[in-house]
């Protein structure tokens, strides 16, 4: 086994095609696929079954599937440790976290992380949680930003800060004159029975605030009049801002630029616990760590910055 052959191996494996491969490896079909056709024979037994549903293994594709895997993250443990063995400045992080989480953590982690390790690299992966999960499964990601409950539980984790579940709602929305206001504080918080047959934007099934939602409206027993769902959050809050509904959103994806008021959701609050995964063997590589503390510390201070904007604006 050669690390390439290994990397398309895998790919196929997880992408379940060969035209889905190849657009993740940046080759063209064609090639990857006579590239599969004549490693088959090469290996002399097929590692996939062509069905109507995708490329399946077969026994000995399932086993070798496994051993690349471990030699996967057998060859990242000792390019890490030979890395800090040669200059401890030196490294790679592959960090994963959600599409939708990108745009708002990478400007506040990736320079903050530069400035102190200039010549560690990092590589990002995009991915949604279950996907990431996986990953880090497979040591194919060095540390993933994930909140709990975790499926495996055999990952991992440090716990980073408790994100809080805010309603977001249009400036003159009726449901502000039900809102309470915490003592000494401009923040507020609603009675959560009140957002019954209220008007919702809400997160696609594909999204994690899904199954937050679907909480909401079932342990509290309301009936939300859904006007659109949307896998895109800044969709929903664009079409909050302009009236339409109000949403949910966490803390972190709070920008004082939102034309929007945000509310807490009851007097005790929702929270979620947002997390650091890291594979569930292998080699902690010190760049991994040292990022993960700049990530740590970035988040804090976020967290702590928002809690003092809440309290000061209504």
């Amino acid at each position: 086994m050669e690390l390439r052959e290994i990397q398309y191996i895998l790919t196929i494996a997880e992408c379940g095609s060969i035209s889905k491969a190849a657009q993740q490896l940046y080759i063209g079909q064609p090639s990857l696929s006579q590239f599969l056709k004549n490693y088959e024979i090469q290996c002399g037994y097929p590692l996939f079954i062509r069905t109507p549903r995708g490329l399946i293994p077969t026994k000995e594709g399932d086993l070798y599937i496994r051993t690349a895997k471990q030699i996967t993250r057998l060859q990242r443990n000792l390019n890490n440790q030979l890395m800090e063995l040669s200059n401890l400045n030196l490294g790679k992080v592959i960090f994963s976290l959600s599409p939708f989480r990108s745009p708002y953590l990478l400007p506040l982690v990736i320079p903050a992380f530069r400035e102190r390790y200039p010549n560690i690299e990092i590589s990002i992966t995009e991915a949604h949680m279950g996907k990431q999960e996986q990953l880090l499964s497979d040591g194919r990601v060095d540390v993933g930003f994930l909140s709990l409950p975790l499926k495996n539980q055999d990952i991992p984790y440090l716990e980073i800060v408790p994100e809080e579940i805010f309603l977001a709602v249009p400036r003159n929305h009726p449901l502000l004159q039900l809102a309470h206001t915490y003592e000494n504080s401009k923040h507020r918080w609603i009675e959560i029975r009140d957002l019954d047959n209220q008007d919702f934007l809400l997160y696609s099934i594909n999204h994690k605030l899904s199954v937050f939602s679907d909480y909401i409206f079932h342990t509290y027993h309301l009936t939300p009049k859904v006007v659109q769902v949307h896998d895109t959050f800044e969709t929903l809050i664009r079409l909050a801002e302009v009236g339409m509904g109000v949403t949910f959103i966490p803390e972190f994806y709070i920008d004082s630029k939102q034309d929007l008021v945000y509310l807490s959701l009851g007097k005790e609050r929702k929270f979620r616990t947002l997390v650091l995964g890291y594979p569930t063997a292998g080699y902690l590589a010190k760049a991994t760590q040292a990022f993960a503390e700049v990530v740590v510390e970035t988040m804090r201070a976020q967290h702590e910055a928002l809690a003092l904007w809440l309290k000061e604006h209504a």
